[in-house]
């Protein structure tokens, strides 16, 4: 997300700022439709219904596990 500029008057303003913080969290965000893809020493954290968490990983086969955590 890209917020309008509010002009070369304003940039040391609240307003500003705000923006910036705003564009910020965007980027942090996950969209929906599009692909997710974690590097190396990330972790994919899931919970079953009964609320097992799990991390899940993946080897060099691409054989996927689960580790209850």
């Amino acid at each position: 997300m890209r917020l309008p500029d509010p002009g070369a008057r304003y940039v040391q303003t609240e307003e500003a700022r705000r923006n910036r913080e705003i564009e910020l969290a965007d980027t942090r965000n996950l969209k929906r439709q599009q692909d997710i893809e974690l590097v190396s020493g990330m972790r994919l954290i899931m919970t079953s219904p009964n609320g097992t968490r799990y991390t899940i990983t993946v080897s060099n086969a691409g054989a996927v596990s689960g580790t209850a955590i």
